[in-house]
């Protein structure tokens, strides 16, 4: 069978996947072994929630469970490959989307595998599950007004975050532009990710000029623990030389910068998609 190449043929088998746990409880069982042993899963919103979809599964082309079934030579490391170059992201572990996971077995009585899983975090997940950590803060009666609006604030890159970093750097700390105002107050751990006092912490940030946050936030760049930047093999020559991202750039980090670089290093930054999406299986 032929793997997916765009979004429209990952979206049908999602559909297809759906419908088939409202079908006969052959292909119901079916479909729950697949969630059961799936290691990599793309997150997706169904009528009931987040719902999850194994790679194995959805990555090749026009697929169904009758069809599955008698496909002897899938391979996750094939359909890995082939939803890395649509979504430009790899799978990885994510511990919101793990709970999420978790409690979408358990309402279907799946006990999954004791296996490390990853997933690919679209855009449509990301705002939703930043959306209900937004909510839980707005909800816990720990934490008094204030400090529940200078965590939103610190999540779309406000308020006194923004403030202490541009004290800290007061320019892009890559490009060196000076021009304040566009400037993104970029969480090294995504603000998704991280505690209540990482999320407020400054040496959880950069300041950055947008395609340099666009880039840091896809993975496409990172830096080494003395600041020297880390170029992604997947960003080609040609965006590189356009974007201005030189291979001896270097940002003066401090070493309170280190944790949460290291974690931007080995959860985010893309060595090269088809080598870290090989990995993921």
């Amino acid at each position: 069978m032929e793997v997916v190449t765009n979004t429209d043929q990952i979206r049908n088998n999602i559909k297809e996947f759906e419908k088939s746990k409202d079908t006969s409880q052959t292909t119901l069982g079916q479909y729950l072994k697949l969630i059961q042993k799936g290691l990599c899963f793309v997150p997706y919103m169904s009528d009931s929630g987040i719902a999850f979809a194994p790679s194995r599964f959805i990555g090749y082309i026009d697929n169904n469970l009758e069809i599955h079934s008698k496909n002897d030579g899938k391979n996750g490391r094939e359909t890995n490959v082939a939803i890395t170059k649509i979504f430009k992201s790899i799978p990885s572990h994510n511990s919101t989307l793990e709970i999420q996971f978790l409690e979408f077995c358990k309402n279907h009585g799946v006990k999954p595998d004791n296996k490390k899983r990853k997933y690919w975090v679209t855009d449509e997940i990301k705002i939703i599950i930043e959306a209900d950590a937004e909510n839980e803060i707005r909800s816990n009666p720990e934490l008094n007004k204030t400090v529940k609006q200078q965590l939103i604030n610190a999540r779309i890159g406000q308020g006194s975050f923004r403030r202490e970093l541009i004290h800290m750097w007061g320019k892009c700390c890559v490009s060196s532009c000076n021009y304040v105002d566009i400037l993104r107050a970029s969480h090294i751990k995504p603000w998704r990710d991280s505690t209540n006092e990482e999320r407020l912490d400054k040496f959880n940030g950069l300041l950055l000029s947008p395609n340099l946050d666009a880039l840091f936030d896809k993975g496409l760049i990172s830096f080494k623990d003395d600041g020297k930047i880390l170029i992604s093999k997947a960003l080609s020559n040609d965006v590189r030389n356009t974007l201005g991202i030189l291979k001896d750039t270097k940002v003066a980090l401090q070493p309170s910068h280190a944790k949460y670089m290291k974690w931007h290093r080995e959860k985010i930054f893309i060595k090269s998609f088809l080598e870290e999406a090989g990995k993921s299986i």
